[in-house]
C-alpha cells in the first residue's frame, strides 16, 4: 500500500509540475514578483494567449520601447 500511494503522489507531482509550466504566464508572473507591478500596470486589458495585439498602457510601451526593462 505505501508503494502505492508512493507512486500516485510521485504521478501527481510530475502533472502538477509539468502543468504549471506549460503557461505562457510564467515570465509574467516573475516580472509581477520582480517588480511589484500588476499585468494591468503595463497591460490595458489582461492579454489571452495567442493575443496579438498587446494594448499597452503609456507603462507598457515604455517598458516596451525600453528593451523589456523598467524604465526610470
Amino acid at each position: 500500500m505505501n508503494r502505492v500511494l508512493t507512486l500516485v503522489s510521485a504521478v501527481a507531482f510530475v502533472f502538477s509540475v509539468m502543468f504549471l509550466f506549460s503557461h505562457e504566464c510564467a515570465a509574467t508572473q516573475q516580472f509581477a514578483k520582480d517588480t511589484g507591478k500588476k499585468c494591468l500596470d503595463c497591460h490595458k486589458k489582461i492579454p489571452k494567449k495567442g493575443d496579438k495585439d498587446m494594448q499597452l498602457t503609456e507603462l507598457g510601451q515604455k517598458f516596451k520601447e525600453n528593451g523589456n526593462k523598467m524604465p526610470k
